[in-house]
């Protein structure tokens, strides 16, 4: 349950990684910080 878990996590964080390489610069630093917003959600921070 914990490995299903750690994938799930992976792709959510690959997938967002992907998209922020997508968007333009000046999102870059505004995707960084829901990006930790969400992991904290997570329990991860």
């Amino acid at each position: 349950m914990k490995f299903m878990k750690g994938m799930l996590v992976g792709t959510l964080i690959s997938a967002g990684v992907m998209y922020m390489m997508s968007e333009n610069e000046g999102s870059k630093k505004k995707m960084i910080k829901k990006g930790k917003q969400f992991a904290k959600k997570m329990g991860m921070l």
